[in-house]
């Protein structure tokens, strides 16, 4: 029995973003794990060229995927940077570094999934790129026991009866989606399983973008009638997702499985930035800046503290990542506050040497979202032994454990209190910090990885 895997959803967010988003990571480490788990048993594949086709899904070489997953995310050099003196990094000169047998078909025919790297200087080609036969070679060596399919192989010639495809990402811009599962059972008679992460547009589209709302409503209400398994990413959206089954009447037979979801992406064994990027003592808030995220809550505690205590013994506040949707006004009123008059801070895209660097320097983080599937900041926070001061609501308390401290993100003053308090009483949160540290335990992504593999091979 072979389990299938979805990536089409990973392979075209590399093609249109710089940097990978948090669902992309999942996906990749979850993917790598029942890959080591499980070797030929787990294989992977992704759309044909155009895509027009809902049955045309083609093998994908995993090793070349995750050797350029790895250099894109672990690069010290941010996607977009430039030198003086070096050209840009083209795929023609990728061609001339790497031999033709290592380049899969996939990048022959999709180069673009390196436009992230395409203005990369030619050190970066050197440094990420020369290395590329030998880390091939090593980990392929490390495999001997994995078929060779023929690159873009499709999948209704190797797929068999019995056989479960799996869907780790989010795939909802393919309204052809229903169209695939339908073909895959009906057709080539395998299991269908799907990974739900959340439903925030369904429970909360007053967060969302408008766009999102409707195609996440309308794929979910197509696909999800035709799964015979489901996975979710905590306790609290899998007891979400069977009362969404309940209410749509599409059945209560389905099983709905929680899985362990894995401890962060790698970043508390990778390189750190050598330059700290914020000298003042100040306080993390990774995230998109989003409504959902609650923000703006910080916002009024900070300016509250302000009002209340002097200003030196105020850290600053620092937010890290990017700007998203339904924001615009936030962010006008930051400006308009002159981001309380330097107090909050915006790092825009850090790298993962940059994110490391931040909370490695961070007295501690805060996470006031209003909804999640899981909470990935918050673990990694635990992560990098750093406490966290985070809101109470859905899945985050299984995130943070007894080692969060917790209020209501609807609350000011409850926020207010909680976050006034972990600032002022320093041995407090040195003892705390102390606890994180000898206490956290990380999940491996393995676990991830046999929990599902428990139920579906």
């Amino acid at each position: 029995m072979t389990l299938w895997i979805d990536i089409d959803d990973l392979l075209h967010h590399l093609l249109h973003h710089s940097r990978p988003s948090g669902i992309q990571r999942v996906v990749f480490e979850i993917g790598s794990a029942l890959r080591n788990l499980a070797g030929h048993d787990v294989q992977f594949v992704r759309r044909g060229p155009g895509a027009t086709d809902a049955r045309d899904f083609r093998t994908v070489d995993w090793t070349m995927v995750e050797t350029v997953f790895r250099e894109a995310t672990n690069s010290s050099i941010k996607p977009g940077s430039s030198s003086v003196n070096a050209p840009p990094l083209t795929f023609q000169a990728l061609e001339q570094v790497a031999p033709e047998d290592t380049l899969s078909a996939f990048l022959r025919t999709e180069s673009r999934i390196l436009k992230g790297l395409a203005s990369l200087p030619r050190t970066f080609a050197r440094l990420g790129l020369k290395s590329l036969q030998t880390r091939l070679d090593a980990r392929r060596s490390r495999r001997p026991e994995l078929p060779t399919f023929s690159e873009g192989t499709q999948l209704a010639d190797v797929a068999r009866p019995g056989d479960v495809f799996l869907t780790l990402g989010s795939p909802w811009h393919h309204a052809s989606y229903s169209q695939t599962v339908r073909w895959l059972r009906d057709d080539l008679r395998l299991s269908y399983a799907l990974l739900m992460y959340d439903l925030v547009p369904i429970r909360c589209p007053e967060w969302c973008n408008r766009g999102i709302i409707t195609t996440f409503r309308a794929w979910h209400q197509d696909i999800l009638p035709l799964a015979d398994t489901l996975f979710a990413i905590s306790h609290a959206t899998a007891k979400d997702v069977r009362a969404y089954l309940a209410e749509q009447d599409i059945g209560t037979d389905i099983p709905v499985h929680p899985i362990p979801l894995g401890t962060g992406f790698g970043l508390s064994d990778g390189r750190m930035s050598e330059e700290a990027l914020v000298h003042e003592p100040y306080v993390l808030f990774v995230s998109t800046i989003e409504a959902r995220k609650n923000h703006a809550l910080l916002f009024r505690v900070w300016r509250r503290m302000l009002e209340e205590m002097p200003a030196e013994r105020v850290p600053t506040l620092v937010f890290a990542g990017r700007e998203g949707w339904l924001v615009s006004d936030f962010m006008q009123q930051l400006e308009n506050a002159d981001w309380l008059n330097g107090k909050i801070r915006f790092i825009q895209n850090p790298t993962d040497e940059d994110l490391r660097r931040l909370y490695a320097d961070c007295s501690f983080t805060v996470f006031p979202s209003f909804f999640e599937g899981w909470g990935l900041p918050v673990t990694e926070s635990l992560s990098m032994g750093r406490p966290c001061v985070v809101s109470n609501t859905t899945s985050i308390p299984e995130a943070g454990g007894p080692l969060g401290r917790y209020f209501s993100p609807y609350s000011l003053d409850e926020a207010y209190r909680v976050i006034r308090e972990t600032i002022e009483d320093r041995e407090g949160l040195a003892a705390w910090t102390a606890k994180v540290r000898g206490e956290f335990r990380p999940v491996p992504w393995e676990d991830s990885a046999r929990a599902i593999l428990d139920r579906v091979l």
